[in-house]
């Protein structure tokens, strides 16, 4: 009986202890001052569509007074919120440190492909829009041509998601255009030869065929002896010999 009731006890104390010091930790979290920004930029080497001077004009332009102020003023959702409307910006995250610093933690979208087409736009990994950027230019595959809403959603899109998604054919294809019967032109990076894809149609086959080409044929041949490579028929490949 008493080695239960010293248990009971002891755990009150505990209980006590830990309820006591919570409070403690967060009266003194509670009194904490902003004294400073830290922005993280993710992918900052790579991509360089959002700056820290982007992120900390948000701040200072809801919260001019921003320094010294204490931790309960400054609305974090807010500013997520004002930091998710740039185009850029696939997600922010915004807390604070324990010495007092205003932390911004901003994911940059990530473009796979540059669609020329009126003022041009990018889209991303999740095939969205996004517009060009006056700062950064992402050097990702470029499409042109005949090119609609609907047919990045029926098929570009896919076509464009499965090369960046190859290291071969992320490093090989530089260039797409499409004509107004959805037929492909790709521009290769090494070789001269343009590339007549046809259709989206049985796409995969085509570059397993086109693959086949590079690494059996053209070892043989070189790559500059044809400027024309036809993958449009069903069961072979043609290619037209240069003059």
């Amino acid at each position: 009986m008493l080695k239960k009731i010293t248990n009971i006890l002891l755990w009150i104390l505990i209980i006590g202890y830990l309820f006591i010091s919570f409070s403690f930790v967060t009266g003194k979290r509670n009194q904490l001052i902003y004294t400073g920004i830290k922005v993280n930029v993710m992918d900052s080497v790579k991509s360089g569509f959002v700056s820290d001077s982007d992120v900390e004009k948000i701040i200072k332009k809801k919260y001019p007074r921003w320094k010294g102020e204490s931790i309960l003023n400054i609305n974090k959702e807010i500013l997520e919120d004002r930091m998710d409307k740039i185009p850029f910006v696939k997600k922010a995250e915004v807390y604070h440190s324990l010495t007092g610093k205003l932390v911004v933690d901003v994911y940059q979208r990530k473009p796979i492909v540059r669609i020329l087409k009126g003022r041009g736009f990018y889209l991303d990994t999740e095939g969205k829009k996004m517009p060009l950027s006056d700062k950064f230019t992402s050097r990702v595959l470029v499409v042109s041509g005949a090119i609609s809403d609907q047919l990045i959603k029926e098929e570009l899109y896919e076509l464009v998601k499965f090369i960046n998604n190859d290291e071969f054919w992320k490093s090989q294809i530089t260039q797409i255009n499409v004509n107004s019967n959805r037929e492909y032109l790709l521009i290769p990076r090494v070789g001269s030869q343009k590339i007549e894809f046809g259709g989206f149609d049985h796409y995969k086959r085509k570059f397993k065929k086109l693959y086949a080409l590079y690494t059996e044929g053209f070892s043989k041949t070189g790559w500059n002896k044809y400027n024309r490579i036809n993958l449009k028929y069903e069961n072979q490949v043609v290619c037209t010999k240069k003059n």
